[in-house]
């Protein structure tokens, strides 16, 4: 292929085939490779930058398709679907009563109303309360990093387990010592 732009309706097929492999939990190099590889049948030259930049392009399309008025039309949508599903099957149970199909319709327009009152917001809001063993208190103790370890240069790495030896030193010696004594 030569070089220059290549058509719409070409990239919007490479886009959708990057969106594809995105989603199965690819990266950008799994999914250069993918594509350009030899077990690819219909390879697609690309290079790994341009792959990145389909990426970006595609998450920015989820971004913009995740916005407040779009997931209301998305709503919207949902529940027009399931109320003509509800029409159907419930028509179409009607039509075959005396069968085993009727009754595979009728449980599909239960299982689209179901649909249709969890997003019109029927249900009642679930309080779900988690404990330990025997209804203890579960523990949580949460340790933020500055960076995460594999980014830090050795020197970096050393002076932060040093800091942190320090701190583990410090909080042993108190435990050691017990308790403060009381004032009276």
């Amino acid at each position: 292929m030569g070089r220059g732009r290549r058509p719409e309706a070409e990239l919007v097929a490479i886009r959708a085939r990057i969106e594809t492999l995105l989603l199965s939990g690819l990266r950008a190099p799994e999914i250069h490779r993918a594509l350009t590889g030899p077990e690819n049948p219909a390879p697609i030259e690309v290079s790994e930058r341009q792959v990145r930049a389909h990426i970006a392009a595609v998450e920015r399309g989820w971004a913009e398709r995740a916005d407040r008025s779009t997931l209301e039309a998305d709503r919207g949508r949902a529940i027009a679907q399931a109320e003509e599903t509800i029409r159907v099957a419930a028509s179409r149970s009607a039509l075959n009563a005396r069968s085993n199909i009727g009754v595979g319709y009728l449980n599909v327009a239960i299982k689209a109303q179901d649909q249709l009152a969890r997003l019109r917001g029927l249900y009642a809001p679930v309080q779900a309360e988690l404990s330990g063993p025997a209804g203890a208190p579960l523990g949580v103790a949460v340790t933020l990093a500055d960076h995460p370890a594999e980014h830090l240069e050795p020197a970096e790495e050393a002076l932060r387990l040093r800091r942190l030896a320090t701190d583990l030193e410090a909080e042993a010696a108190r435990d050691a010592a017990g308790p403060p004594p009381e004032e009276s």
